[in-house]
């Protein structure tokens, strides 16, 4: 299938503003993937895709999870708008025929993020974050920091979306938790070995 066919059963799929919003994203990745030389089509199917699972209504994604026998873990079940990415990873391959394991997993991740993740799933995640309809504190920062170094923009993104997390009173997803604690092992391990040249 061709991207454009994808584009023409996506529009056909989701809500005016959710189509027009991965769109943005679709977009977004495509200026991203030059900085970075990742794999040009498998970014852009995933940036498209990321969002596909919304074509079933938030309210309706834990059934339509266990109806198809996708797991649902328990932050999941608290909450219920995180079964998109995996309804998404169903649908990309039953509806759209996608079948590259690294395509998946940015959709997979696209909102939690995780540990481990490939330069094709951190652009899905940003782009997702930083396209032009976006609009929080930090955005302009992000943005910036998006085009120039994938790992430290997801670091930031992780901070922010902790924090306001935390402000919400919701919960955090595991996977979120895994690709925090990676990103932040390092960057303390950098700063110790900067700090020992130092001396």
């Amino acid at each position: 299938m061709t991207i454009e066919e994808m584009r023409a059963m996506l529009e056909e799929s989701l809500p005016r503003k959710r189509y027009e919003h991965s769109i943005r994203v679709y977009e977004t990745a495509l200026r991203m993937i030059p900085h970075f030389h990742a794999d040009k089509e498998k970014t852009a199917v995933g940036a498209l895709l990321h969002d596909c699972g919304r074509q079933i209504p938030t309210k309706e994604s834990l059934q339509k999870a266990r109806e198809l026998g996708i797991d649902v873990d328990d932050t999941e079940k608290e909450q219920p708008i995180l079964l998109h990415a995996k309804l998404g990873v169903y649908y990309a391959v039953h509806k759209y025929g996608v079948t590259d394991p690294e395509v998946l997993d940015a959709i997979r991740y696209h909102s939690t993020g995780t540990s481990d993740m490939t330069d094709i799933a951190k652009i899905v995640f940003l782009a997702d974050l930083i396209e032009p309809g976006r609009d929080f504190e930090g955005v302009e920062e992000l943005r910036d920091v998006s085009f120039k170094n994938l790992d430290r923009a997801m670091f930031l993104s992780y901070e922010n979306t902790i924090r306001y997390l935390l402000e919400d009173e919701a919960l955090i997803h595991p996977d979120a938790i895994a690709g925090y604690n990676q990103l932040a092992a390092r960057y303390k391990k950098m700063e110790k070995e900067n700090g020992k040249k130092r001396k």
